[in-house]
């Protein structure tokens, strides 16, 4: 029985690229990138797999299409990872990603992603409700963006799917989606600082400090009992009841962090499940995350380096 099931509205399969400068009106030329499935909800089943040594930990739920959503759902596959497709008309969309390692910037190549139509979004609330009943996962993630053609409360509806079925929901998006889907209850927030800051009507352009991080946090708990909010590099703060943690990771080599929000979803998910308080889990999560950026080839985060990192982070009580 899986920890984690995840709906992935918007999957895609990810190239990850590497140049010692970018420049502009004129060939880049690169090494081969680094080609791996994709997606938000895919990436927490993934890391949730590798992190608990567990291939049946998690389930990815997906609408794939065209030429793309073939090889993506060949990708999971192949690799063990457990997918429930819901075939539609329309492409499943490829990101990519090119960090310039001579600066540390990255530039990310988002496209939309297909349109689904009605009919389609039915089909997949059907097999989110299907996957529930079958499964019975202790959590369900609805992770990353809203593919066209959905309502902006798609995860507010698979966030009733899983409280219907006694599971506990966490949405993982940005804007309308994640305002309704919080609004509508939930169990977990997990907003990177700009998310966050969206959702409670701040800057969303300004860095918080771990204080302000700390504040925001708390402020998210009118929607659910337990927030995170993620730093990037600078950490994580977590609020739980009247408390809160700010966990500082060691330094860590340069390297592309696509994915490490959603490692450190699976993370905290996962130490949650075994019993961690949730300071430990933070700590769990934070060190995970940051071991996404040793990642190489078609891995996400290593189990190995995600364990032996996290002594070195630093927990922090906040006031």
């Amino acid at each position: 029985m899986p920890t984690i099931a995840t709906v992935t509205p918007n999957p895609s399969i990810d190239l990850l690229f590497e140049a010692t400068r970018l420049v502009w009106d004129d060939a880049n030329r690169v090494e081969m990138p680094r080609r791996r499935a994709g997606g938000q909800g895919v990436n927490v089943v993934r890391a949730a797999a590798e992190l608990s040594g567990d291939p049946a930990a998690a389930i990815a739920i997906a609408p794939l299409g065209g030429a793309a959503g073939r090889e993506l759902r060949e990708l999971l596959e192949g690799e063990g990872t457990p997918v429930r497709a819901v075939p539609i008309a329309g492409e499943t969309r490829v990101f990519c990603g090119v960090r310039e390692t001579g600066t540390g910037r990255s530039m990310l190549i988002n496209p939309r992603g297909p349109v689904l139509f009605d009919e389609e979004a039915a089909r997949l609330l059907d097999a989110v409700d299907d996957v529930l009943q079958q499964h019975r996962p202790a959590w369900l993630a609805a992770c990353g963006s809203l593919a066209r053609g959905l309502p902006s409360d798609f995860y507010a509806r698979v966030g009733q799917l899983a409280r219907a079925r006694g599971v506990a929901f966490v949405p993982d998006g940005d804007g309308d989606a994640l305002r309704l889907a919080a609004q509508a209850r939930c169990d977990l927030l997990v907003p990177n600082q700009h998310e966050a800051a969206r959702l409670l009507g701040g800057d969303p352009a300004a860095d918080l400090t771990p204080a302000e991080a700390a504040a925001a946090a708390a402020a998210l708990r009118r929607w659910a009992p337990l927030a995170c909010i993620t730093l990037g590099a600078a950490g994580a703060v977590c609020a739980d009841g009247d408390q809160a943690w700010y966990a500082l990771p060691p330094s860590a080599p340069p390297g592309s962090a696509v994915g490490a929000g959603d490692v450190f979803l699976a993370a905290f998910i996962l130490a949650r499940s075994d019993g961690a308080p949730a300071p430990d889990a933070l700590r769990r999560a934070v060190a995970a995350g940051t071991a996404v950026l040793s990642s190489r080839g078609t891995d996400l985060v290593g189990r190995d380096l995600a364990a032996a990192l996290e002594p070195q982070v630093r927990l922090e009580r906040m006031a």
